[in-house]
């Protein structure tokens, strides 16, 4: 059976601390392994979950884009570009890269609509637009802090 990325990551971080780390001396090396070691807990927690993660995301995107554009009207073209490839991307089997590059173009137009909303603060759905944004954002950060919590919180090395 092949091994999974996860499982190779492992071990190599295994590796790294079980027959190298033991054998370097130097302090700064000993602290670039210790870099390396989060890297390696990061890159363990983040493999499996960020394709889902991301389509997840991403679809909840489309959605929210779609509103915040019939709101507040079209025209930037971050959010058109984000709109135009992100429905064809999610539909088909779409590598993590691409995903990547699709949500980051989304959060992009998140962040022209939140600058739009604060211009049109009082008026009509203007509020209604940002408080959607808002709470994206906010499940955005949700979903992504299994990626750094475990790794970049917690005991000191």
């Amino acid at each position: 059976m092949m091994p999974t990325a996860t499982q190779m990551l492992a071990a190599v971080q295994l590796a790294l601390r079980e027959h190298v780390t033991p054998q370097i001396e130097d302090q700064w090396a000993q602290s670039a392994l210790r870099s390396v070691d989060v890297i390696l807990n990061h890159l363990q927690a983040r493999v499996p979950a960020e394709g889902p993660m991301l389509h997840q995301d991403t679809s909840e995107l489309v959605t929210l884009l779609t509103g915040a554009r019939e709101a507040l009207g079209g025209g930037d073209p971050a959010l058109e570009a984000f709109l135009a490839e992100a429905p064809a991307l999610l539909a088909g089997y779409a590598s993590v890269e691409d995903l990547q590059a699709i949500n980051h173009t989304g959060r992009e137009a998140v962040d022209v609509l939140l600058r739009a909303c604060h211009a049109q603060r009082g008026q009509a759905g203007v509020d209604a637009v940002h408080a959607g944004l808002r709470a994206y954002l906010l499940r955005h950060a949700e979903r992504e802090s299994g990626f750094f919590f475990p790794t970049y919180v917690g005991r000191p090395v």
